[in-house]
């Protein structure tokens, strides 16, 4: 469960970091949080809040017209028509994401099938051949 201390912590270290970010005061925070979705608040955790805040700063193109808040759940909940759903629950592939925390995990492509990499098919008749 995400709490409103690791939210701020967040938010103002993220706003500080960001090139056109700016300081935001308790209040700030506060209407953020009260704003912020009951069941995003309940399914995130610091780790997770964390991992997001990083993929915006990684992003090459941010979706900088929503709130920062709204722009982090987009990173780790399912999207419906390009926005954070989270009705929806997060991201089936999360862990997968997160694995790799140090590089930009894009959305995927709607329409796109992604399917599990395949292991090599080789002859086995050739296998035991000298070239």
């Amino acid at each position: 469960m995400l709490s409103l201390e690791h939210f701020s912590a967040t938010m103002g270290a993220l706003t500080e970091a960001l090139p056109r970010g700016k300081r935001m005061g308790e209040a700030t925070y506060a209407l953020m949080w009260a704003t912020f979705p009951a069941k995003a608040k309940e399914d995130l955790t610091p780790e997770i809040w964390m991992y997001a805040a990083a993929q915006r700063l990684l992003d090459p193109d941010p979706m900088e017209d929503l709130p920062l808040p709204m722009q982090l759940l987009n990173y780790v909940f399912r999207n419906e028509n390009g926005r954070a759903n989270v009705s929806w629950g997060l991201k089936a592939d999360l862990p997968e994401r997160m694995a790799n925390p140090d590089r930009f995990n894009p959305q995927p492509v709607p329409g796109q099938v992604v399917l599990p990499p395949e292991p090599a098919v080789t002859n086995p008749l050739l296998q035991g051949a000298a070239w």
